[in-house]
Formats: C-alpha cells, structure tokens, sequence
C-alpha cells in the first residue's frame, strides 16, 4: 500500500478506536457506528470529529506513546462534543475547539502519569471535564459565540417512556440525548460485550430508581443529559477493571446507586455556576471505589484488572485459566524448595502459627516411619532435613537477609525474633517470598543479588519461632518480615501417598498438613527444546481432505517480543497468543487475533505442556474456541457460555524415539447437540519443537500439520539461519 494512503488509513483508525474508547470497545468499526450516532445532531457530530482531529494530530506531531490505542483522543473529543453541544459552529468556536482540544491532549499524559503512579489508577476521562469546564468558563466571557439549541429529549416516545429515558441517557455520553443514538451505542456495546450491554441496562435501572427516589420526580431532561453516569459506572466497576463475577456484577450496581447520589449533589452545586455535570459523578464514583478496591490485602472473588483492563469476556477467560491451572485465581506459583522427599509439617490455616493475616503459608520436614529424627532427637543433627540445602522457589532479587542467630536446641523456640534467620526475594509486581527458620551463617547470597529459581540459597535450621527443625515458605505483599501473606501453590510436583508410596504428577498443589512431596524431575532436554526464542519461525506444510482430494497450504508460526514484555507466538493470519516458557513448563494464554486452524490445532495440542520427564499425565481446560465445531455447536456454545469456557482436555506424554509423543483427548458436553470431542497428536524433536501434530474428530483427520523448516530471523547480534526438514520432520 501507498505509505501516504497507509498513514491516512492508520489516523482514521485511530480516530474511529477514539471513539470506541468512550464507551469501553476497542474496535475501530464499533467507533465508526459511534460516529454515525452522533450525527443525529450534526453540529454536536462535525464539533467532535475536528476536536478528534486536532487531538490526533497533536498526540502524533508530539510522539507521545500509545496513540493508536485512542486513550490520548478520546479526552479531545469530548471537549470538542461538549462544546458542540453547547455553541453554534463557527469561526471562533472552531479555534476555541482547536485549543481546548490540545490542552486536553496535555492533560491527559500528565493526568494518565499522575494517576498511574498515585495508586496503579485509570485516568478515564478526567482530563475532559477539566478541560472542558475550563472551555465552558472561558466560553461564558466571549461574547462571539452563539448559543446552539440544547438538544433535548425528544418529547414523543418512540418505544417506551423508561426505554427512551435509558436510550436517551446512553446518547448522552456523546453528547447527543436521542433515543436513535442510543440505539446504534447500545448495538455498538452489544456487538463487543453481551455482558457490558448487560450491565449497561442494570447500572441504568438501578442508578435510575435511586435518582427518582432522592429526586421525588426528576425532570426528564436531568435524567436524559445525567443519565449515562449510571450505566458508566456499572460498566466500569463490574465489566472492564473487575474480573466479572457474582460479587462484581453486585459491586456495579452499587456504584450505579451511589453514582445517583453524587449525580444529584453534583447538580445542585453545578448548577450555581450554570456549569453542566458531565462526566463528574461517574469519576468521582468509580475512582473512589477503585482507590479503596485497591488497599484490601488479600485476592478473593472481587479481582482488580487495573494492571491490564480488558472487555469482561477477556478477563473470565483469564481468570479460569488462572483457576484451573493454578487452583485459585490470584494464587502464586512457586518451586518446591528443596531437592528430594518432604512432608509438609503445617499448612494453611494451621493449628500452631498459620493463622489471620500469616494464614498462606507451609512449614516443610523429612520424616522417615512416622518420625523426623534419628536417635532420640536430642540433638540438632538427629534431625533429618537440619542442614539440608534450600532453594530458591523464584527468580527475583534478594531484598532482605538476616544469618546471624543461633538455631534453637530441640523443643526450644526464640520467641523474640519469630522468623529467625530468613531471606526476602522480590518478585514482580511488588511480591515478595520469604524462607525462614534458616540454618546460622548458611546464607550465600546477599541483599542485591539475583538468584535463579532453583539455586541453593542457604540450608534448613531452627532458628527463630522453630522447637524443631523446620523451613517456613510464604508468599507476601510487603518487603519486611511478617507482613501480610498471599495465597500461593507449589508448581510441577510429584504428591506421594505415605502408605504405598506411589507418586503422582500434579501441575500444581497446595498441600495439606501430612502432605508428602517431592519436585518433578525436569526433562532439561525437552526444556531447552521447548523455551522459544524471539524471532524463531516455524514454516509448516498443512493438509486438509477436501471434495477434490487433498488441500495442502504453507503456513508460519514465529516468536515475537511485545511492547508490553510478553512472548507472542503469532501466526501469518495475524493471530497470536502469549506464553511463558521456563524451567517447568510452557504455557500459553491470551489468544488474540482472528480465526486460525493453524494456532488453534497447535494450542490445543501443546498450550500447555509440563517439562516433567516422561512418562506424565496432566489435564487441561483450553478455550472452547480453539475446538472446530459445527455452526450449531457454535451458536449453542455461545448461548451457554456467554463468558467463555474451557473443555476438558486429559494429555499424556511418552518417549518416542529420540523424541516425544504428546497425546490430547478434548471433550466439550453440549445440550440437545451431540458433543464435540476432538483428539490431539503432536511429535517433538530435540532442537526443533513441534515437528508436526494432527486434529483427529470422529474417527477422521480434520488436517495435519508437518514441519518444513525451522528458522531464526536476523536482529542486532542474532545472525539469521533456516534448517530445512524433511517431510517427517527430520534433518
């Protein structure tokens, strides 16, 4: 394409997302039907289109970041909506509009900043009403302006009196109160989020009913222009910085009903000064709550988004992900921290220590026939897991050590300092590990230093709170000793049941009191095979039965680095999904882009794969939507689980050759249709990853794919190369 027609066809994207962004969407043809919305009252629609112009434009000739998500626009305009609501268009009023457009590009970098650092908050659309009351201020003293006729509710009915009034409000939130721009807002909201359109309506009636009890009998008009700050709030609290559930879809009403209140204060006080309300009810509301949302200590059913807000569909998906793969939301994975055999001595909630805020918590010892001791346990080294090596459960920086203390003789406890020796390692996004009871001058590392998960940090003791040997792991929001836990799991264990003795690989566990365990055996091989790196590209041959015989087709997977940190593995269709590689597993997550068979096939057959030492058996719960199903299973799925869902997928991994065979057995149960059940097969190769896998449906190949060539592609200091393979997959 022309890079002149590019450039033009990437602004108007980015002004179409402008306006998507107002109502939470993020596609620019959403932002289109936006536009159209607007034009029901043309002077308010051609006002905001050169406010959204002008803000464009400032935001790009300035570089500042992030312009093409909409957040720099969207503030300019509003101003420019509102003073197209309020004043004829002309000459001076379009300067006006100009100016007040780039001091709200300024304000909202500098507001955006401010917010983010104050407390991880959204700056949403402070800027606007600042700038904007400061338009409307200095607009009041410039006798060339005229004012324009206020659009009004239109005082037929077009549907009913209660929907008109919740069409008409949602218009206002482009400052355009008619039930037909509400309509094309509301298809807009519904076309991206089932569920935003949900809470669109029960914000709306609750902030609705609120507002005429405290008014008596409001004016229509108060409810038409005021109205949308009800369904802003419900949509914000409870569908894009909240992970949707029960107890944040009750949260959204709530501030729907508070927002009343501050709608009707707002008024009486605004209307003083002959200002409009806006915006201001939905900000105070909605910051209010997020900023106190944010000082509670533990996660639980009400989870903040506000490191990464998402449509409401996003983050469910997120969230049971994090469920079954970690067995709670918002819990921390760790390594088992130390080699061998343990049995856990006390777990959470426990009887001795684990109680209150230090709740999350394990205390690990060896045991052998029912006992943790040699001899008679008189002294230190009877004890089995003394002076046994302990390993760091992450990699993080160490921010704390303390190596000093004597370890107590058996039965006795220092009561004065109850973690005893111990060292702090800072993970990311301010959490903190912390191992303690240490063995007396055992530590080798020291504040500063990063360790690697799994380095040897310092041995097992008894100092501290410890009447016997023991080490203490927790997981906390804080950098001292003893402040508050978080819920965590130990990932890529082997439970071992005391009595026969067998062992069973669990991708994650959080173990009981008398839980024994031990660290999975990492196959370093398939690790290595398997950690991709940025640039790699995987060339495939595709083969699909048609009605002509068969189709074959070249496709691409490689392996790119996003503004944000995260390993993408992105397909030639554009689709891609992040993932995490490590020393125990990789893991995929965040599916992104459009329809891909090649992606979908490919996560179904290794989005998550363990790098335990074969064989190995674990489960599953990829998205439904990486399942090929009929056109009816597709409609009924997306009936049942508007918010997403995950099948019950079972895989298994054994040695095969040089190599491995991974094998995936995928079931989705659907009413009144038949269910969708799906196999995976996928080979591995040292050095090469997946060499080819195949979809199996009914008995039949739905396609397969087999690996051409494995590349790299050149960056500073990475030379390129390309192995081709053969059609087997070999060199």
């Amino acid at each position: 394409m022309n890079p002149l027609l590019h450039g033009l066809w990437h602004d108007a994207a980015g002004l179409c997302r402008a306006y998507s962004t107002i109502l939470f969407a993020d596609k620019p043809w959403v932002g289109m039907l936006f536009i159209a919305a607007t034009f029901v009252f043309p002077n308010t629609a051609l006002a905001g289109l050169l406010a959204a112009a002008s803000g464009l434009l400032t935001a790009r000739l300035l570089a500042f970041r992030n312009i093409d998500s909409g957040l720099h626009v969207y503030n300019s305009l509003l101003v420019g909506l509102s003073l197209g609501a309020y004043y004829q268009l002309n000459s001076y009023l379009l300067v006006l509009i100009v100016l007040a457009s780039v001091l709200a590009v300024f304000a909202t970098v500098a507001i955006a900043d401010m917010a983010w650092r104050l407390d991880r908050l959204p700056a949403l659309s402070l800027p606007f009403v600042l700038v904007a009351l400061t338009a409307t201020l200095a607009a009041q003293s410039y006798g060339t302006l005229q004012r324009y006729l206020l659009p009004l509710m239109p005082r037929d009915t077009w549907l009913s009196p209660l929907t008109d009034q919740f069409f008409t409000a949602l218009g206002s939130a482009f400052f355009t109160p008619h039930p037909l721009a509400g309509m094309l807002l509301f298809l807009g909201i519904l076309i991206t989020s089932r569920y935003l359109a949900l809470l669109a309506v029960a914000g709306f009636l609750a902030g609705f009913s609120t507002y005429t009890i405290l008014s008596g009998s409001p004016h229509p008009d108060l409810v038409a222009w005021n109205g949308f700050n009800f369904i802003l709030v419900a949509m914000a609290l409870g569908g894009v910085f909240t992970v949707p559930t029960l107890p944040s879809f009750v949260l959204a009403l709530l501030g729907a009903v508070l927002s009343a209140l501050v709608t009707a204060a707002s008024e009486t006080f605004m209307l003083v000064y002959g200002l409009p309300v806006m915006a201001l009810p939905f900000l105070a509301t909605t910051l209010l709550m997020l900023l106190a949302l944010k000082k509670r200590v533990a996660y639980d059913a009400l989870q903040l988004t506000l490191a990464s807000p998402a449509l409401p569909e996003i983050s469910a998906e997120r969230r049971r992900l994090a469920m079954v793969r970690n067995g709670e939301s918002g819990s921390i994975g760790v390594l088992a921290p130390f080699y061998g055999r343990w049995q856990v001595y006390q777990g959470f909630d426990g009887p001795h220590t684990h109680k209150g805020a230090w709740r999350h918590a394990l205390d690990f010892y060896i045991t052998e026939q029912g006992r943790s001791y040699r001899s008679n346990g008189a002294s230190l080294d009877d004890y089995y897991c003394f002076g046994l090596p302990v390993l760091s459960p992450v990699s993080g920086y160490v921010t704390a050590v303390l190596d000093g203390l004597p370890d107590n003789p058996p039965g006795k406890a220092d009561t004065r300092n109850n973690w005893g020796n111990h060292i702090i390692i800072r993970m990311d996004d301010e959490v903190y590990v912390l191992l303690a009871h240490l063995k007396q001058g055992s530590l080798v590392v020291q504040t500063g230093a990063y360790v690697s998960a799994g380095q040897v940090l310092a041995a097992c003791g008894s100092s501290g709170r410890s009447p016997q040997p023991h080490l203490h792991l927790h997981v906390q929001h804080g950098d001292k000793a003893g402040c508050p836990t978080l819920p965590f799991h130990l990932t890529s264990v082997l439970a071992i049941d005391p009595m026969t003795m067998k062992s069973d690989y669990r991708l994650y566990l959080r173990p009981s009191t008398g839980q024994m365990l031990m660290p999975a055996p990492t196959d370093m091989q398939l690790a290595a095979t398997l950690t991709m790196n940025v640039g790699q590209q995987w060339h495939y041959r595709m083969q699909q039965p048609s009605a002509s015989g068969k189709m074959m087709t070249e496709r691409c997977l490689s392996v790119e680095l996003s503004l944000l940190g995260e390993f993408r593995l992105v397909s030639d269709s554009g689709a891609s999904v992040a993932f995490v590689a490590h020393g125990q597993l990789l893991a995929c997550y965040d599916r992104t882009g459009p329809a891909d068979l090649l992606l979908d096939g490919w996560l179904l057959a290794m989005g998550l794969t363990p790098f335990a030492e074969a064989p190995v058996n674990w489960r599953d719960q990829p998205s439904i939507h990486y399942l090929p199903m009929k056109r009816s299973q597709q409609l009924l799925a997306a009936v049942c689980f508007p918010l997403g869902a995950g099948c019950d997928s079972s895989y298994e991994r054994q040695r095969h050759g040089h190599g491995w065979q991974q094998t995936g057995e995928h079931r989705l149960v659907l009413p009144l249709v038949e269910d969708v059940h799906v196999i995976t097969r996928a080979d591995i190769q040292p050095h090469k990853g997946c060499i080819g896998f195949d979809v199996q449906q009914a008995g039949q190949t739905l396609f397969t794919a087999r690996l051409l060539s494995l590349a790299q592609k050149a960056d500073g200091g990475i030379p390129a190369w390309q192995q081709m393979m053969t059609q087997g997959g070999e060199s």
